[in-house]
């Protein structure tokens, strides 16, 4: 694949520094990678569980305005909305479950990859 539109000569191909397992360190690089994930999930979940307790505190506002003001209205909107509101709260709770499973296999990873690297005779 050419450089530029206008240059003959090809480019190499990009060499990753994940692609291979050949470099004496590569268990350090793998286990400093799982890190960054790991705190980027955190902070994922972190938001996530403050994502659900809005969502629960959005649904008690609407609950009660509901019984302040809508006392003229049938009961099935009340009702409707709210189930509408505990669908979202439980898909929410469910991704905080898979993110936590997601961590835990991360920690795995790290574990193996940090005693990988101290097993290395350098």
């Amino acid at each position: 694949m050419p450089i530029t539109k206008k240059s003959r000569r090809r480019s190499d191909l990009f060499e990753s520094r994940f692609r291979d397992g050949s470099s004496v360190n590569f268990p350090l690089r793998q286990y400093l990678r799982c890190r960054e994930d790991f705190t980027s999930g955190l902070v994922h979940l972190a938001l996530l569980g403050v994502f659900c307790l809005t969502l629960v505190g959005f649904g008690r506002t609407i609950n009660h305005l509901f019984q302040v003001h809508g006392s003229d209205l049938h009961w099935i909107y009340r009702v409707s909305v709210l189930v509408v509101i505990a669908v979202a709260v439980l898909g929410v709770i469910r991704r905080i479950w898979m993110k936590i499973q997601n961590l835990r296999e991360l920690r795995k990873a790290m574990a193996g990859f940090r005693s990988d690297f101290r097993n290395l005779d350098l």
